[in-house]
């Protein structure tokens, strides 16, 4: 589904993410860890067209996303979420998710197709009923659900999910979870998750990606993450200490 191959990222003399391949297949969940300014974020913003890279190549579903702009890689299948919450917190939750649906397909997409898909998407995560609330008026957790039900109103095959469990209570973080998980199950929908609640993330990932300083130093499954000394050493040693 999405292949990366080579993807460098450079910021004047900084380099953000150095010469990374990846891949996520379809209806898989994959996470992305390491130390805080490895470059996990940056790496997110080369596949959504925030900050393209400097050199390599980023195809999804055998089309090449670099050069273009953020809406049309939503166009394409690829939603996301951000690590601080984005919603319009004096609208409605239900205008939230109706953004989302707007922003993720073109532009003859009807008010009623983009109403419909929105409320789908918050009945999938628990919202339907606080549909005409303020999104400003909802707890952080039911504003982190708001922001996949507006990734989820896109229709996406692949969501993109930035440390979306920071600041959560354990409850709120298995909900969230399970919420992944049944986008997977239910819709189909790949997940690329960047955590570093790392109970969290070893339960429901498929695989691992683990950055280290800009650079790819292991993929696997979450066992073999658990065992590879130079994960230890570079983020989980600290981690789970």
């Amino acid at each position: 589904m999405l292949t990366a191959t080579n993807v460098t990222k450079k910021f004047g003399g900084l380099v953000a993410v150095d010469d990374v391949d990846f891949s996520i297949d379809d209806e898989e969940i994959v996470g992305l860890i390491g130390p805080n300014g490895a470059g996990k974020t940056t790496l997110f913003n080369t596949v959504t067209g925030v900050h393209p890279p400097n050199t390599g190549s980023i195809t999804f579903n055998g089309t090449e996303l670099i050069g273009k702009t953020p809406n049309e890689v939503a166009q394409l299948g690829i939603a996301r979420t951000f690590q601080a919450v984005r919603t319009f917190n004096e609208s409605t939750v239900l205008d939230n998710a109706m953004i989302g649906a707007i922003f993720g397909t073109d532009e003859s997409v009807s008010k009623t197709e983009a109403t419909d898909r929105a409320r789908e998407a918050l009945a999938f995560v628990g919202l339907d009923d606080r549909r005409d609330e303020e999104a400003g008026g909802l707890t952080i957790a039911d504003r982190k659900q708001l922001e996949l039900a507006k990734a989820l109103a896109a229709e996406p095959e692949l969501i993109l999910v930035d440390e979306i469990g920071a600041g959560l209570t354990p409850t709120e973080i298995d909900e969230i979870t399970r919420t992944l998980e049944r986008a997977r199950d239910e819709r189909g929908v790949s997940v690329f998750w960047i955590e570093h609640i790392m109970e969290a993330i070893m339960s429901v990932t498929d695989r691992i990606i683990v950055l280290n300083q800009g650079e790819k130093i292991a993929d696997g499954t979450p066992a073999e993450i658990r065992s590879d000394d130079r994960v230890t050493e570079a983020y989980l040693g600290e981690v789970e200490s």
